[in-house]
């Protein structure tokens, strides 16, 4: 007899966002990946796996809302602005100080 597998085919639960919510949230993972660089990254922030992060993103899975729970967090926003297409909050830009460049001999 074969054991069953520990991964179950479940059913798509997407009834509880509507699609601008998803394009929305979509939008807030695009942003996440320029961010950290790497789907993986973000996918660790958000504390799922990597291909549930890009199966969202790419549409074929229609996302609940401990996803979307998640991406508001990461990005800094309460849910209902994430859901609603709020921009995140910016962060300062960092700081780095310039030196002036050397020249070689010569008066300036």
């Amino acid at each position: 007899m074969m054991a069953a597998s520990r991964f179950r085919d479940r059913p798509l639960r997407g009834t509880d966002l509507i699609e601008i919510q998803r394009a929305n949230l979509r939008a807030l993972l695009r942003h996440l990946h320029r961010e950290h660089g790497t789907w993986i990254a973000v996918a660790h922030k958000l504390g799922f796996r990597r291909s549930t992060v890009l199966a969202f993103c790419d549409g074929t899975e229609p996302g609940n809302m401990a996803l979307a729970r998640s991406i508001a967090r990461a990005v800094g926003l309460p849910l209902d602005d994430a859901l609603a297409g709020k921009a995140p909050p910016r962060k300062a830009p960092s700081l780095s100080l310039v030196t002036p460049p050397k020249r070689k001999g010569g008066a300036s």
